[in-house]
């Protein structure tokens, strides 16, 4: 049975790890509620598939709530989150894009360029933005230079122990930026401020947040799962912005991924290791569905 929110305020507020960010969102709630001056707020969290981006979006959203009493709502279309926010004002918005590494090159400059309009034209709608993406440097430059208040950025250890972050202030994320952009270096350590551990809050907490998915009001934990399993599916398909031969070798690499998912014990471990993974990446190659494979049809492939 899920927990109340009361209950996930006690928590996090006494999670003694995340005091640092939670003053750092306190400022960033200070400019976003300020009626003065009318401006938003923009935290990116960045991180490897499986490593917790989600999850913290919504631990993040949840004290931004407490905070304030505004609505939380999460979307994992760019359109849907674009057409909701320019009609709306002073919301907490997730824009949690999955598998954003399985898009073509294509389809993430389009999406990048529709995402520098969207910021370019809303910061007077004082919403606040989490935005969970896989790799900054992929990013729009304006959004993680001069939009981006701050980054969370997660990891796991040894690609196994999950809920570790280092967290990036903005004087520094134009550093972070150089560094790859000259030399291909990922220093986030260099430029980290204060680092630590984030609890897992999705399942225990996610239900009594009152989260509306996709415009879709009032959603459960579950309501998530199949709403992020659907944009999924979506991704081979013309909205997801791949040509024939890029969506083939799309469903062969779920192939393979959906058979390493499915390997156990010491040999599962193994693997996670060499392709330098966690089990949590492992495990949602494992809920991969079939349709976006190359294995329908084929004899044998249960047998993985």
């Amino acid at each position: 049975m899920g927990k109340t929110f009361e209950e996930f305020q006690k928590y996090v507020c006494g999670y003694r790890d995340l005091r640092f960010l939670f003053k750092k969102v306190e400022v960033m709630v200070e400019r976003c509620t300020n009626e003065m001056r009318k401006r938003d707020a923009v935290l990116i969290n960045e991180g490897a598939e499986g490593d917790g981006k989600s999850n913290a979006s919504i631990l993040e959203a949840g004290f931004i709530k407490s905070l304030t009493g505004r609505d939380i709502h999460l979307f994992f279309r760019l359109k849907e989150m674009m057409e909701f926010a320019q009609s709306t004002e002073g919301k907490i918005i997730i824009w949690d894009e999955p598998a954003l590494d399985s898009l073509s090159s294509d389809a993430i400059t389009s999406l990048n360029k529709d995402m520098t309009r969207l910021f370019m034209a809303i910061r007077k709608k004082r919403h606040f933005f989490l935005i969970n993406y896989t790799k900054f440097w992929k990013f729009p430059e304006y959004i993680v230079v001069e939009r981006a208040l701050g980054m969370f950025r997660v990891y796991s250890v040894k690609e196994v122990q999950m809920g570790r972050f280092l967290y990036i202030k903005k004087s520094n994320l134009e550093r972070l930026w150089n560094d790859h952009a000259k030399s291909k270096q990922k220093n986030y350590r260099k430029y980290s401020t204060f680092h630590g551990t984030f609890p897992e809050v999705m399942y225990d907490y996610f239900d009594s947040m009152d989260i509306t998915i996709n415009n879709k009001p009032h959603c459960t934990i579950k309501d998530y799962d199949d709403a992020k399993d659907e944009a999924i599916k979506a991704i081979g398909t013309k909205e997801g912005g791949m040509s024939k031969k890029e969506l083939t070798l799309w469903k062969e690499l779920n192939g393979v991924k959906y058979r390493v998912g499915h390997v156990t014990g010491e040999i599962q471990e193994k693997f996670a290791q060499s392709l330098r993974i966690n089990r949590g990446t492992l495990r949602e190659w494992s809920k991969i569905d079939l349709e976006n494979t190359n294995l329908l049809g084929k004899r044998g492939f249960q047998d993985v």
